[in-house]
């Protein structure tokens, strides 16, 4: 899919990859994390916990997308044009697990929104979810660091 001299790559299922992308609490200050054992490093409110974590401030916040505060990660009203959980989902029934799910990106890969718990948004998957992983899949996370997830810098000219 890159179109370039290295090749093409599987874009499905490889790794979560967090996006510059989280919740703001209900204040409108973007979420450090979802308490202190769960936080991204950045300096700021929690959005589950009361108290604030200390660490590195936010960029200035053009460079990073801003979700409305909510405490269910099935309301997909609050996603964003342009970030891709605006253009690809929540459409579809898709199963997860023992449970049905009422709504899933396109071509039924995985769809979870942000919410108080888990504030940051991942895109890509994971290879453990089989069909459900996909270039179409976002998820939401903690904002913690862990060896199984990863990250992507895109430079825009």
């Amino acid at each position: 899919t890159t179109n370039n001299i290295s090749g093409i790559y599987d874009m499905s299922g490889g790794s979560w990859e967090y996006m510059m992308g989280v919740m703001t609490n209900q204040n409108g200050s973007p979420c450090a994390g979802r308490d202190s054992i769960y936080s991204s490093g950045f300096s700021g409110p929690y959005c589950y916990t009361s108290g604030t974590a200390s660490g590195t401030s936010f960029p200035d916040q053009k460079y990073y997308d801003t979700y409305l505060y909510g405490t269910d990660d099935e309301h997909y009203n609050r996603r964003i044009l342009g970030d891709a959980t605006g253009e690809v989902g929540a459409f579809a029934n898709i199963v997860y697990g023992n449970q049905t799910r009422q709504l899933g990106s396109w071509h039924q890969d995985e769809s979870w929104f942000v919410f108080h718990v888990q504030p940051w948004v991942m895109r890509g998957s994971g290879s453990y979810l089989g069909s459900d992983a996909g270039v179409f899949a976002f998820d939401r996370d903690y904002g913690d660091k862990y060896s199984t997830f990863s990250y992507r810098i895109v430079l825009a000219i």
